[in-house]
């Protein structure tokens, strides 16, 4: 049986499902913030073995289909798609069927003029209802849009519920009902949808529904688009939830580190009842303890949100354990912010249930590009599923005409390993890494894309994505 890997646009811009390769490509403008965006696609194929034939199938947003090449990827390889397949001007999602295993990761691009940097994985499936912990309009210049793609096979008719942050004073606002094709997904923007018209300042969550869980299925990206330098967005994308946990392990969390913090979003996703959502600190080595915080009387779809700071004389850096009481389901988001470099990103927040002791992680850069425009390279983020301090090892994975670099090392329940040079001596790398614990705890990873040196400022130079655990 072939696994469907499904991936979908943020509406404004072309498509969307990729590993970072940026720039160019087929783009699109519409509801685009009044600027054009681009998006690429890595595909990478997880057998060693065997070579991954694969069909990438182009959705309008109407249903119909842009274009649907074929293509192979070779054992333990991945192929890159940039420019894209679909014509100019495409808006629409993608589904990439597969007969073995893939995963895809994708990177968006603004075209600003120092262009803002976004990303996100694919899906294999669909569910009945899926949750963005975190939609904003006129916050401090951030405004999101999402996408919602049909999975299923018959038409879904959808029901989009919003909630405001708890404790806020902020409106309640209208429910949207919408009916989407198979295969195809819709946009909403906040800054343009007509139950926002009234409203200049809102932030919480979004959880959408299809009305007939039986039959029909859907997936979801979400991106917060910042508009504080009109020359410079900055995109913070993620993934929808189809599920929560009461305990979430978000990898790494900052404060005051050159400049970098990070926001914690939880969202409680269960139907009947409020909780108390607390949020535990875990230092990575070398750093002192972070006291706890908590937040109480968080409402059935709720969103509770804990900003961590950027202008303190207190740096830190490490992991975090999220949990709920009464336990109740939650998904969280982390936003990760350079406020004076204008960077900027999100990924999503981990159930433990959900941990392996070996992760993948597709994209691994060292010193890639130019000094003119900036070092790209990679950061790997890693924590305990259990919160103890286990033995972690990355093991470099070269793509084809690099060396491979020696394995990396640390013991903790919180670890970073950078890749701002790789092999020592300022040579470029691009390739993978497979990182795992040598006891078999389980382990979850994020990547962070980003650039050294870079000479602009503002600019948006940071995307995430978060490991696949195997």
């Amino acid at each position: 049986m072939k696994k469907r890997s499904r991936f979908l646009t943020l509406g404004f811009l072309s498509l969307v499902a990729a590993m970072l390769v940026v720039s160019g490509g087929v783009r699109a403008n519409a509801q685009g913030f009044g600027v054009v965006w681009d998006s690429s696609i890595q595909v990478l194929n997880l057998s060693d073995a065997e070579p991954a034939n694969i069909a990438i199938t182009y959705y309008r947003q109407d249903g119909t289909v842009a274009a649907s090449p074929t293509d192979t990827v070779q054992p333990g390889q991945s192929n890159t798609y940039f420019p894209i397949h679909a014509p100019d001007g495409f808006n629409g999602s993608v589904v990439i069927s597969s007969d073995k295993p893939v995963v895809v990761v994708s990177n968006l691009v603004v075209n600003t003029t120092q262009k803002g940097l976004g990303s996100y994985v694919g899906f294999q499936q669909g569910a009945p209802t899926i949750y963005f912990p975190l939609v904003m309009k006129g916050n401090a210049y951030n405004t999101t849009t999402f996408n919602v793609q049909n999975t299923g096979s018959t038409e879904a008719n959808i029901t989009i519920q919003f909630t405001p942050e708890a404790g806020s004073t902020y409106p309640a606002v209208p429910n949207i009902t919408d009916t989407i094709q198979p295969g195809a997904a819709k946009t909403y923007d906040l800054s343009t949808l007509s139950q926002f018209s009234g409203i200049t300042k809102w932030v919480g969550s979004a959880t959408v529904s299809v009305n007939d869980t039986a039959n029909d299925s859907i997936a979801g990206v979400a991106t917060t688009v910042n508009q504080r330098y009109p020359a410079a967005y900055q995109l913070y994308t993620y993934n929808a939830f189809s599920q929560g946990s009461t305990t979430v392990v978000l990898p790494l969390i900052q404060e005051n580190n050159n400049g970098n913090r990070t926001s914690v979003n939880c969202q409680n996703i269960s139907s009947s009842t409020s909780t108390t959502v607390t949020v535990t600190y875990i230092p990575e080595s070398g750093y002192g303890a972070k006291p706890a915080e908590t937040k109480t009387n968080v409402p059935p779809n709720g969103v509770a949100v804990f900003l961590q700071d950027y202008q303190g004389t207190t740096k830190w850096v490490g992991s975090a354990r999220v949990t709920s009481d009464p336990a109740v389901p939650m998904v969280c988001v982390v936003n990760q912010q350079r406020p004076a470099y204008g960077t900027g990103s999100a990924y999503e927040g981990f159930d433990p249930n959900s941990a392996t002791d070996t992760v993948v992680l597709p994209l691994i850069q060292s010193r890639n590009g130019s000094a003119t425009t900036g070092w790209v390279y990679t950061s790997i983020n890693l924590a305990t599923a259990d919160g103890n301090p286990h033995t972690i090892t990355c093991d470099f994975k070269p793509a084809p005409g690099f060396t491979d670099p020696p394995t990396v090392t640390k013991t903790g329940a919180s670890v970073v390993f950078l890749q701002n040079d790789v092999y020592g001596n300022g040579s470029k790398f691009i390739g993978g890494a497979i990182c795992s614990t040598s006891d078999g705890a389980g382990l979850f990873a994020i990547v962070n894309q980003s650039r050294q040196s870079t000479p602009v400022f503002p600019r948006d130079t940071l995307a995430t994505y978060n490991g696949f655990n195997q």
